[in-house]
């Protein structure tokens, strides 16, 4: 009745209008991932690659051999690259100081840790040196220990074949399993078994060099750095001489 009474007199009040249907926005393209300008290669000075290059001539003189990486370069353009790379002969402050300030010494160990190789991964910066991160095999597995034997024998240079397998065995050590490394190599490598562990036992390379050819006077040597390991291959003159450029012997694992 009041509803009628109300349209009789023209007093209906008119409905609300209808609220708007929600919708979602639009998805928002992502935000590209912020990523450091590259930095272009330090230029150094021709007194800077002197020094270089006089470190570098003092351990190939010695017994280092370059590898693949330098392949159809010459010793000075080898010397410019590895000054001139960001990472090399940088100060605990990441400042990069003069290689005029370094001792012939402090850049032969700068050559041989091999900044490059730790910044860039490259495997063949030498032909008888290689860098290694022991802490990497926190937890690692199968193929990670596979890659590290592979890696040792073609350092070596001195077996063929060169076939490595790796077979996880239970019930070593305190992660509670080992590895097992067997080799299809000549001459032939007895096969190696260990514990699981945060960093690489570097006293099996002793058992590795126990299997070397008759004859052959190169052995494994190795220094630590923490996170790193670093391993030549050098008879005993060369480790010696090695060591003349260093300050320290090679054999510090």
């Amino acid at each position: 009745m009041i509803g009628w009474l109300r349209r009789l007199f023209g007093q209906e009040r008119p409905s609300p209008p209808a609220s708007p249907t929600w919708e979602p926005s639009p998805p928002q393209p992502p935000m590209p991932a912020w990523e450091p300008e590259p930095q272009p290669p330090r230029r150094r000075s021709e007194a800077e690659i002197d020094a270089v290059e006089a470190a570098l001539n003092g351990l190939i003189a010695a017994g280092l051999r370059l590898g693949g990486n330098y392949e159809g370069m010459d010793r000075r353009a080898v010397a410019r690259a590895m000054a001139e790379h960001p990472e090399f002969a940088v100060g605990d402050g990441n400042e990069t100081l003069p290689l005029t300030e370094h001792g012939s010494d402090a850049l032969s160990i700068d050559i041989l840790w091999s900044y490059r190789a730790l910044a860039d991964a490259i495997e063949d910066e030498f032909a008888n040196a290689a860098i290694f991160e022991d802490h990497c095999y926190d937890g690692a597995d199968e193929e990670a220990y596979r890659a590290l034997f592979a890696r040792l024998i073609a350092l070596a240079g001195v077996w063929t074949g060169r076939g490595v397998t790796v077979a996880r065995v239970p019930g070593l050590g305190p992660y509670g399993h080992g590895f097992r490394v067997a080799f299809d190599t000549e001459p032939p490598i007895p096969p190696l078994t260990f514990p699981a562990d945060k960093n690489f036992d570097w006293s099996l390379l002793e058992r590795l060099d126990a299997s070397r050819p008759a004859g052959e006077t190169r052995r494994f040597r190795g220094a630590a750095d923490g996170g790193a390991g670093l391993v030549l291959v050098l008879d005993d003159a060369e480790a010696r001489a090695i060591a003349s450029c260093l300050g320290w012997g090679p054999d510090d694992l």
